[in-house]
């Protein structure tokens, strides 16, 4: 018992970090998506999906537990601290089990402390679900040689992932090119069998695929990625983004020497004959985000830290390999340079500190409650808005603005709409007949027009047509209010 209280303590600050501000930040589009289609049944959240580009098992999985917490953000929140706290018990027990228990206490208490996965793990989205499923695997390919059991659990593994998130492929594959790089045929071929039948649950979604791929290739908000993306991805997995310059240059200082001392020590130790579990998680660290960047070349944009987040857990691993090693004195300037690195970056994470399209919505609802009148119309710039102050406020009659067809922000399929029964509306049709309009947009949209030299695509003209009388801001969000000449 003794040797198992380093764990229990890093799994206490795990759940300590993921509860703080757990209610402060406000949903945003992404978490009210979320939402509004998991508290469908269970064939209109397949319908919805398969219109967009995820597939159904967070859906599925956030449908059963609001069924039982109900719908208040702090209650559907504490589903992703939940898979959070397995999460970095799987780097635990994985690290544990192929290298050191000394090695699997640093991996989870990196894995506890890393902004990256505690903004996860207070999202209502799929990456945490993803990672637990990546980890899973991860686990399950190291003791492939163990026999059949490791197959069944490499198996159930890629099918969990696979309905994850379509971006899962790249993580199930590396194991591939690291048995094919070492001439493991043996363990190639179990693998192979465990994705087999991993994939054969996912037949019944293969035929959607084609749909989802093809909506990515239309409509992508994500741009090529360069170096400069790498390195965002770097300082990601390590501190957190955005942050103020001064922040951003430390985080950025801090990550690339922590990379290059880790780089330089793991070559060391592969060249001195390192076990091969530290080869294969070199392979989970390094390979996803690779064919990440090759896939955003080959077929379009897709390069998100996130859709690599089962990496970033086995860059913990590597660094608490690493620790490990280091002499009493290391060991502790290590906890305090994770400790400040935690406690510097963290409370612009908790604050939303930077994200703009996360404002305080409800308290927006609760002015446009009382303001509101008979014959008024609320009208929203898009859905980035309309999605989260729906969601806060059910009973106030809002609508928004359809995004130009076939533009970047044009992610909402029709399929999606049918199954939220949630409807874009065009504006000049929208406007007629409204003696007051209530017009929501973010400043940040019009910033950006400003910067470009055009006009606003919707507030151009609501000018023209109505006579902008005053407006109220909640953070970025603006409430314009029209009335008719």
């Amino acid at each position: 018992m003794r040797n198992n209280w380093p764990v229990i303590g890093v799994l206490g600050l795990t759940f300590a970090l993921r509860l703080v501000a757990l209610d402060a930040r406000p949903l945003w589009y992404d978490d009210a998506f979320s939402v509004l289609l998991a508290e469908k049944d269970l064939p209109t959240i397949a319908f919805g999906t398969a219109a967009d580009t995820m597939p159904p098992l967070y859906y599925t999985l956030l449908h059963y537990w609001m069924l039982w917490v109900g719908e208040a953000p702090f209650a559907l929140r504490v589903l992703s601290v939940a898979i959070s706290m397995l999460v970095v018990a799987l780097v635990y027990v994985a690290a544990a089990r192929a290298i050191s228990v000394g090695v699997g206490n640093w991996a989870a208490l990196f894995a506890a402390l890393a902004p990256f996965q505690v903004y996860h793990a207070q999202e209502l989205r799929m990456y945490g679900l993803l990672a637990l499923a990546l980890m899973l695997y991860l686990y399950g390919v190291m003791r492939l040689s163990h026999g059949v059991g490791a197959i069944i659990l490499t198996a159930m593994a890629t099918a969990l992932a696979l309905y994850s998130h379509n971006l899962a492929v790249l993580t199930l594959v590396a194991a591939n090119v690291y048995f094919a790089w070492r001439r493991d045929g043996r363990a190639f071929w179990r693998l192979v069998l465990a994705q087999s039948a991993g994939g054969l649950s996912f037949i019944p979604w293969l035929v959607y695929l084609p749909g989802q791929f093809a909506k990515i290739q239309r409509a992508f908000w994500t741009q090529p990625p360069g170096s400069a993306d790498v390195l965002q991805m770097l300082v990601v997995f390590t501190a957190y983004l955005p942050l103020p310059t001064l922040f951003l240059v430390s985080a950025l200082f801090v990550s690339l020497a922590i990379f290059a001392i880790a780089a330089l020590e793991l070559t060391r130790l592969v060249r001195r004959g390192a076990p091969p579990e530290l080869s294969l998680l070199l392979t989970f660290a390094l390979v996803p985000p690779a064919l990440m960047f090759a896939v955003s070349y080959l077929m379009r944009p897709v390069f998100v830290p996130r859709g690599v987040i089962a990496s970033s857990l086995a860059y913990y691993i590597l660094l608490g390999a690493l620790a490990a090693r280091a002499p009493e004195r290391g060991r502790f300037a290590i906890v305090v340079i994770a400790g400040v690195i935690a406690l510097a970056t963290l409370p612009f994470l908790y604050s939303g500190w930077g994200e703009w399209r996360r404002v305080p919505f409800a308290e927006a609802d609760r002015y446009l409650r009382v303001q509101f009148q008979p014959g008024d119309l609320i009208l929203h710039d898009n859905k980035l808005s309309y999605f989260p102050m729906h969601f806060y406020d059910r009973a106030l009659a809002q609508e928004f603005v359809a995004d130009p067809p076939g533009t970047a922000n044009d992610t909402l399929a029709p399929g999606s709409q049918q199954a939220m029964d949630i409807f874009p509306v065009e504006l000049s049709t929208a406007i007629q007949g409204h003696p007051r309009v209530w017009f929501v947009i973010f400043q940040t949209a019009i910033d950006e027009a400003a910067q470009e030299g055009r006009p606003h695509g919707n507030l151009s003209p609501l000018d023209a047509a109505t006579r902008r009388v005053d407006s109220v801001s909640f953070g970025d969000l603006r409430i314009i209010r029209y009335e008719t000449r």
